[in-house]
């Protein structure tokens, strides 16, 4: 016998409740990944085309790929393709995804050496600039939207700092791209890693990459490079370029995934990177002040803070897996468990997080936010 899924109201920061039409699109019948009669080459071509304002790239720069996947895994595609085990990287540590990183460069053999950050804030690029001084890294590895702790990590700055030292930036951007202005400008990054579960507003499954010309030449004049090929960039791209008619991607493609984020990817081109993400931070600056009002305040710098994630203190006391626990059970709303904070003399949970992205960033799901806080504190406090 089958198990019934729950399907509770996501306040999470991903993934998150899908707008009506990817749901739609989600259903469509499946429709093959080749050959021209079928459209999808071309398809799939104009919507990498189009992806690349979201990654911060000109139409005539860099190239955005489209694999099967989660985030992590448009992560491990950079760190492959890009590194070898002679490389150290210099990774920012400034929350439990820049921990994670740990994992990644582990798993391939690449040594790397973390500059440690205060959990809550942005990295100071100044501690950034004198570990490449100490030590010349080819890579900065960082993440953006450092969603554990709900901050931004900005990219030009640390972008600057690369170029000075001749290095290549990647950022692990899953929770950023779409939601939060991504930059591969001048003093941008090199390869921005993504994700379709979070400000894409779908299901997991897809794990957007772009890759700047920069990264392209040192690519090319890399020696015996030993990439696993469905982690290969150079692959993904040789296939875009030998087979665009016919087969653009060197794997069969997720086409109704692909289908539902064209039109995802339409909307945010027609809003606007930069509308896009203030709407964003406003829906969560309102969900702050509400949430003020019973005594929950957020735990990150409001000058760092992320657009797009809060993760707020509890009341003094109160664990917050209990109220996380209450808006389930009562509300059927799920909120996301606090990640970096716990009384070391109690063991009790401090914070919880929620999102102001996609659908949680609508005034009906802040307003909801909000009343069910209220619920709680006239039953608690």
């Amino acid at each position: 016998m089958s198990i019934t899924i729950k399907s509770p109201k996501l306040m999470i920061p991903g993934p998150m409740d899908c707008p009506k039409e990817v749901l739609t699109r989600l259903g469509h019948q499946v429709f093959p990944h080749y050959d021209a009669p079928t459209n999808f080459p071309a398809f799939y071509n104009e919507l990498t085309r189009k992806m690349k304002p979201i990654f911060g790239l000109g139409d005539d720069e860099g190239w955005v790929f489209v694999p099967n996947g989660s985030g992590t895994i448009a992560v491990n595609m950079a760190l492959a393709s890009l590194l070898t085990p002679e490389d150290d990287v210099l990774v920012v540590n400034n929350g439990g995804l820049g921990e994670y990183a740990k994992k990644n460069l582990d798993s391939i053999g690449v040594p790397f050496t973390f500059v440690k950050g205060e959990w809550g804030k942005a990295i100071d690029p100044d501690a950034v600039r004198k570990a490449m001084e100490k030590k010349r890294h080819k890579f900065i590895y960082m993440t953006h939207n450092e969603s554990s702790t709900a901050i931004v990590n900005p990219i030009p700055p640390i972008g600057e700092i690369a170029r000075e030292f001749d290095a290549l930036l990647i950022t692990d951007s899953i929770s950023a791209v779409g939601g939060v202005v991504c930059d591969m400008g001048e003093n941008g990054a090199d390869a921005i890693c993504g994700a379709s579960q979070k400000c894409f507003e779908l299901p997991p499954g897809l794990a957007p990459v772009a890759v700047s010309d920069r990264a392209w030449k040192y690519m090319e004049n890399m020696k015996n490079r030993r990439v696993p090929f469905i982690l290969d960039l150079m692959a993904w791209r040789q296939a875009a370029i030998d087979q665009r008619e016919s087969h653009p991607q060197p794997v069969t493609g997720e086409t109704t995934m692909l289908y539902a984020l064209d039109w995802v990817v339409d909307q945010i081109l027609a809003e606007g990177m930069d509308t896009r993400q203030e709407r964003f931070r406003a829906a969560g600056n309102r969900l702050r002040e509400g949430m003020k009002e019973f005594g929950f305040s957020m735990s990150a710098d409001p000058a760092d803070a992320s657009p797009v994630v809060t993760d707020f203190y509890v009341p003094e006391a109160f664990d917050s897996n209990d109220i996380r626990n209450w808006y389930l059970e009562t509300h059927n709303t799920m909120v996301g468990y606090g990640f970096a904070h716990v009384d070391k003399k109690t063991g009790r949970n401090t914070s919880f997080r929620i999102a102001h992205f996609g659908e949680s960033a609508t005034r009906e799901s802040v307003d909801h936010m909000i009343a069910i806080t209220r619920e709680w504190a006239e039953k608690h406090l």
